[in-house]
């Protein structure tokens, strides 16, 4: 599971404006972008602490308390992002000191607590790999086969010669079965491969 695209949420602490940016990233350096991107934006915040697990089996994590008390900001975002059991994620938390001191333990709090709500809110998605396939058929069926897999399947794309033929992505394991009852058995179907599809994860 991993975000979708960039989420940002602002939420106020005794004062101190909390403002968690988080999006998807792949690798250390894409999270590194991010996180100057982030410190370029707000230049005059008191503080960016940032968190990140990138990579394949979440290869890199790494935190950053960002002149905060060690182990009050950083550790606690990426805490966070452990517990919303995401990948390729990463969270920048800007603050703006409002001249109330929250004390170690609501600093972690205050960290932990704007990276899971922020999180939580964000659009997550699931990548689900989907075979692909390609669907050679007569003219006569083509009415019946084609509103079936402009309904019923993704990635479609059809082309024709002297048969009709469709490129199509499909998940179920009565695709063959289906496809001959609509073409009283004439139809050749080969599976091209597999691609990549999101979809959203709801909570």
């Amino acid at each position: 599971m991993h975000l979708k695209n960039e989420y940002r949420k602002e939420t106020v602490i005794q004062k101190s404006r909390f403002i968690t940016c988080v999006t998807y990233a792949t690798t250390p350096e894409e999270a590194k972008d991010y996180i100057d991107y982030i410190r370029q934006e707000f230049q005059d915040a008191t503080h960016v602490c940032t968190a990140y697990i990138v990579g394949k089996n979440d290869a890199y994590q790494k935190s950053n308390d960002n002149h905060e008390p060690a182990g009050t900001a950083g550790i606690p975002i990426l805490e966070a992002i452990r517990q919303a059991g995401l990948s390729n994620t990463v969270c920048c938390v800007v603050r703006y000191f409002g001249g109330i001191k929250l004390g170690a333990g609501g600093l972690i709090r205050a960290y932990g607590g704007c990276t899971s709500a922020a999180l939580k809110e964000a659009y997550k998605v699931d990548d689900v790999i989907i075979d692909t396939w390609h669907a050679s058929y007569p003219y006569e069926y083509v009415g019946g086969v084609e509103n079936w897999i402009r309904t019923y399947t993704s990635d479609f794309t059809f082309t024709y010669d002297d048969q009709a033929h469709c490129d199509f992505a499909y998940e179920s394991v009565d695709l063959e079965s289906t496809l001959m009852d609509l073409t009283k058995g004439n139809l050749e179907l080969k599976k091209t491969g597999t691609t990549i599809h999101e979809v959203p994860v709801t909570d």
